[in-house]
Formats: C-alpha cells, structure tokens, sequence
C-alpha cells in the first residue's frame, strides 16, 4: 500500500466513492432472479469468480472521505465528521459493493491500513458502534464484517473481530450462501478466529445452502481447529477429557512447562505441588497401563507416500496458498530412536482409513506422535486382536469416528504400548 495524504480532497484523490469495486452485470442478473439463498452449483461459483474479481481493482484512495477516514481507522476525523454532523447517513454503505462502515474499518485493517500516521482502528470501531452504525450490515453478497473478518486475520482483525462480537453482532448470520462467519473461517484454519466465533456461540449446525454445516466438516479442517471445536463441544455440555487443554491440571496455569503424570499418562501439573494437591482427586482416575486398559502392537514402518490434510487439498482447489509446518509434518513414515531400558511416553494420533467417513475393512492405522518422531501404520496382521481394539475405540470414540488420541509408551521400535482404555481430549496435531 503506497503512503497517502490524508488532507487531500475527494477531488485531488480523484475519489469517486467506487473504491475501485466494480459489479458485473451478470452479478446482478443473478442477485435478481435468485431468491433466498444462493447454492454453490455452476450459477453460485459464477457470482463467486465474479465477486473476487470486481474487487482486484480496489482502491482505497477511491473512497469519499468518511469512508476513507474509517478505512484507515482516523479516529479523531471520523468522530470530528459525526459530531459535527457532516458524516453520512451512518446506516448506509458505501462502494458498488454496499460495504457498511464497519466492514470497511475490518477491510482497512486487514490491508495495512493500521501502519498509517494516526490510525487506531479499535477506537473507530468502537465510535462507530456506538454512534449506531449497524454491526451487521450486509454488502451484495450478504457478508457482514465478521463474514469479511474470515478473509485474512492479518493487523488488528482480531481484536476488531472481538470487538463486534462483544457490542453484539450477529454470529450466526447468513450470507447470500447460507453460511455463518463460522463455516467461512474454516478455509482460513485460523483456530484464534474458529476460538471467537465459537466463544460468542456460533452454531455447528446452521447448513448453508447446500446443506453443509459446520459439524459436517470441521473434522476436516486440521487437528488444530478440529481440537478448538471439540473442546468447545465438550464446554458447552459440561463434558470433559484427559488433556483438555494446554494447562496444569490443578491450578490452570498454561504459560510454563508442564510435565506428565508417569502412571496415567493422561493429567499434566506444572509442579510437584500441584501434582500432591491433586492427587485425591486425580487418583480416582489415573489408571496404570496394564493388560486391561491397554495394548502392545508392532508398528510398521511402511512408506505410503507424502502426508496432506483434506485442508490442503481444499486450498489447492481453491488457488490458495499452502499453510505453512514442518518438513516432518509431510513424511508417512519415521522410525523411532529409542535408547535401551528407557522407553518414551507419548501421545499418538491413530487414524482409521477415511474416505468421506471411516472405512470399516481392515486397512492400516496411522499413528505418530506430535513431533513426529514416530510415524509409523498398524497392519492387522500379526496385530489382530489389537487392531480390533483399537480401531473400535476411534470409530465409537473419535473425533466422527475418524482419529482418536491415546496416551502410550514406546518401548522400543518394535513394541508400542497404547491405552486404548483412555480416549484423550483432541490435541492440536
């Protein structure tokens, strides 16, 4: 974004209130026929390509003042304009977009705009929301500015997006697809923005036009926003799971190290103290691993070729580009080093076979480790009555019967002890 001068007139910026937007005639050919919502069949990926592409001109110096003064969060300009009543009518929009002007401080945001002299997007929101700009403001599409806030969360977007659930917008509100903010952000994979939508009550169960909702599919969104939306699940009906969350186990403590309890596996303390003070009531629970509780298999070091998740595999159809993790993150197969007499304690991710749900005949588990220093498969053979157990237990306990995370020791490269009798909470890998 090129420096601007902010006393410069609509006229010296040639400003004709467009912001570079443009809409297609088609776009609104087919916003007239249509009624309700828009299906995602051959007309509704058309107004889609059309609407990306009427906005590759934008322009912010385009803008009429108000707009751009919201735009580039110009707290002091934007209150001067309201309270001296030369602001526009504050429940109209601008752009051929129809952008209302808390979407256009959401779009500034996201753009850059925040590194500008006197910008503080944060307090023009806040302004704006209580001198009564709509919060959600539908464009011509039916995005509001949570449905923008799902387009990046780069610059302050996530505070802004804090800011607007907090005042009251609408979380569950529909655009012209029938999708919430919620199901919008799952292309994004930002699990800070899945953790809003979800704190402020987004609905797992609101379709969008072609049926799809957000419990359908966030399984397959990534283990990070698989793990925020499980817990949240499990919040919501007061359940809860071994490992929930990334804190001491007694007194809640999250930002230091933590460490295992060596029998179970499956409770975490950041000190001894915590760990002494909890054990009344952790003891009622912390299982050994024994022959009842769990199961020794022999894992298989077998090659199946380079690991993607249906994510990536969904932003490489839509032309986006690939979220970055480690090299590691990609490989289907590492054999552990493992010392003599000193086995490792450890948390894997079994997955049964998946193809639009869980395959149910037999094929081979994959099961690793967080830092993937174990990725290995489960064959049924020579593992039979294992196998059964362990795949039982990720089809009647799992995340939709897909993958399921258990605490284990590996013994050596050949031996791998699973407690298949504890199911722990969706971790982030």
């Amino acid at each position: 974004m090129v420096m601007l001068s902010f006393d410069a007139s609509d006229n010296e910026r040639g400003a004709d209130g467009n912001g570079g937007y443009d809409v297609h005639p088609e776009m609104m050919a087919i916003l007239n026929r249509t009624t309700g919502f828009i299906k995602d069949d051959d007309v509704g990926k058309r107004f889609r390509h059309l609407y990306r592409g009427g906005t590759l001109k934008q322009d912010p110096s385009k803008l009429k003042q108000f707009a751009f003064d919201c735009f580039f969060g110009q707290i002091a300009k934007v209150k001067r304009a309201v309270e001296s009543g030369q602001a526009p009518d504050l429940t109209g929009t601008e752009t051929p977009y129809k952008f209302g002007y808390c979407t256009l401080v959401i779009a500034g945001g996201q753009r850059g705009a925040a590194a500008f002299p006197g910008a503080d997007h944060a307090a023009t929101l806040k302004f704006l929301i209580s001198s009564g700009v709509p919060m959600d403001s539908c464009d011509i599409a039916g995005l509001t500015a949570l449905h923008h806030a799902t387009q990046s969360t780069d610059g302050p977007t996530l505070a802004l997006v804090r800011i607007l659930l907090e005042s009251g917008a609408n979380v569950n509100l529909q655009n012209r697809y029938g999708e919430i903010p919620l199901l919008c952000s799952f292309h994004m994979a930002d699990v800070r923005l899945v953790e809003l939508f979800m704190e402020f009550g987004a609905d797992l169960d609101i379709p969008s036009a072609d049926g799809t909702t957000g419990r359908m599919i966030f399984v397959n969104i990534g283990p990070a926003v698989t793990a925020a939306i499980t817990k949240w699940i499990r919040k919501r009906s007061g359940e809860r799971k071994p490992l929930d969350g990334k804190s001491c186990a007694k007194c809640g403590e999250a930002d230091v190290a933590l460490k295992i309890c060596k029998k179970c596996h499956a409770a975490k303390y950041c000190s001894p103290e915590c760990q002494r003070e909890d054990w009344p009531t952790h003891k009622q629970t912390c299982t050994p691993f024994d022959g009842v509780t769990s199961v020794t298999v022999r894992p298989t070091y077998r090659d199946i070729g380079t690991l993607m998740s249906p994510l990536e595999l969904t932003r490489q159809a839509m032309n986006l580009p690939a979220i970055p993790r480690p090299r590691a993150h990609y490989r289907s197969v590492h054999t552990p080093h493992v010392e003599p007499d000193q086995p490792k304690a450890m948390v894997v991710k079994v997955q049964v076979p998946y193809l639009g749900g869980p395959v149910k005949q037999g094929g081979p588990l994959l099961m690793y480790n967080k830092k993937r220093s174990l990725v290995c498969t489960l064959e049924v053979a020579g593992n039979e009555t294992a196998y059964a157990r362990i795949a039982e237990t990720v089809w009647t306990k799992g995340v939709n019967g897909a993958k399921a995370y258990f605490p284990a020791e590996l013994n050596s490269q050949d031996e791998l002890v699973i407690k298949v009798g504890e199911v722990l909470a969706e971790q982030s890998f």
